[in-house]
C-alpha cells in the first residue's frame, strides 16, 4: 500500500484561523495606533489655539487695558486689523477645525489684574467624540501708574542676579 503524504483538513483550517487572528489584531493594533495619533494631535492643537488666546488677550490689554471686561463665555474675533472680544458670540465665532475657543474674564486679586480662562472644546475622533483643555493666567495691567506693592517713597530695592542667584543691595541716592 502506498502512503499520500499531505495536510488534512483540519490542519489547513487550524493555519488558516490563526493565521486569520494574527492579521487581525495587527489590524486593529494600527487602527488604535492611527486613532491614538489624531487624538494627541488634536489635543496639540487646542493647546496651541488656548495659548494664542493667552497672547492675544495680553496685546489687547497692551492696547487698552479696560477693553478686558468681566464675562464668561466670550469669543476672539480679528477685524480692521485688530483682536477684538466678542460678548454675545455666535457658535461659529472664534471655532476653527472644528475647534471652539471661549474666554472667561474676572477680576484679580488687586484691582489691576484681570483673571483669564482660555477654554478650546476640540473633535478626538471621526465620530464627533469632544474633549476640552483650558488654561487660566492672571494678566496684569503693566501700565498702570501705581502697580502693586510698588511705592513711590522707596529708596532702596534688592536685585536678583540671574547668574549668580543671590541679591544685591542697590541704593539710589535721592
Amino acid at each position: 500500500m502506498q502512503k499520500i503524504s499531505g495536510y488534512s483538513v483540519i490542519e489547513v483550517l487550524l493555519a488558516g484561523s490563526i493565521l486569520a487572528l494574527a492579521v487581525s489584531g495587527i489590524v486593529i493594533a494600527i487602527i488604535f495606533a492611527q486613532r491614538s495619533n489624531q487624538a494627541t494631535l488634536a489635543q496639540e492643537q487646542a493647546m496651541n489655539m488656548a495659548n494664542d488666546g493667552i497672547e492675544i488677550l495680553r496685546s489687547i490689554r497692551n492696547r487698552d487695558y479696560s477693553l478686558l471686561v468681566n464675562g464668561t463665555n466670550m469669543a476672539l474675533g480679528f477685524t480692521n486689523n485688530q483682536w477684538e472680544i466678542i460678548t454675545n458670540p455666535l457658535p461659529t465665532d472664534d471655532n476653527i477645525n472644528n475647534r471652539t475657543r471661549r474666554i472667561t474674564i474676572i477680576d484679580g486679586a488687586t484691582p489691576d489684574e484681570k483673571q483669564i480662562t482660555v477654554t478650546v472644546v476640540y473633535t478626538i475622533n471621526p465620530e464627533g467624540d469632544t474633549k476640552s483643555i483650558e488654561r487660566t493666567e492672571i494678566i496684569a495691567n503693566t501700565f498702570a501708574k501705581n502697580p502693586s506693592g510698588v511705592t513711590a517713597t522707596s529708596n532702596n530695592y534688592q536685585l536678583l542676579d540671574d547668574v549668580v542667584g543671590e541679591y544685591q543691595n542697590t541704593f539710589i541716592s535721592p
